[in-house]
């Protein structure tokens, strides 16, 4: 467990920070442009994204805990 946390914090320190808040700006100003019903899909589909990259984490997380 000591050795995943020290990963996770190596990681977020070796992350550049400026260059994910451009991607930000750059997906923002292409959803703008587009018509309401595609950022409306957008919308929806970061939901269902969100979802599954939570449920999957939970899982994990809960069979890492289990097996300990």
């Amino acid at each position: 467990m000591k050795h995943l946390a020290l990963a996770i914090v190596f990681v977020a320190i070796l992350t550049p920070t400026r260059s994910q808040a451009q991607g930000c700006a750059q997906c923002r100003d292409n959803a703008a442009g587009t018509p309401p019903a595609t950022q409306r899909a957008y919308r929806n589909a970061i939901i269902l994204l969100t979802l599954t990259a939570s449920g999957i984490f939970l899982t994990t997380v809960t069979l890492l805990r289990r097996n300990r």
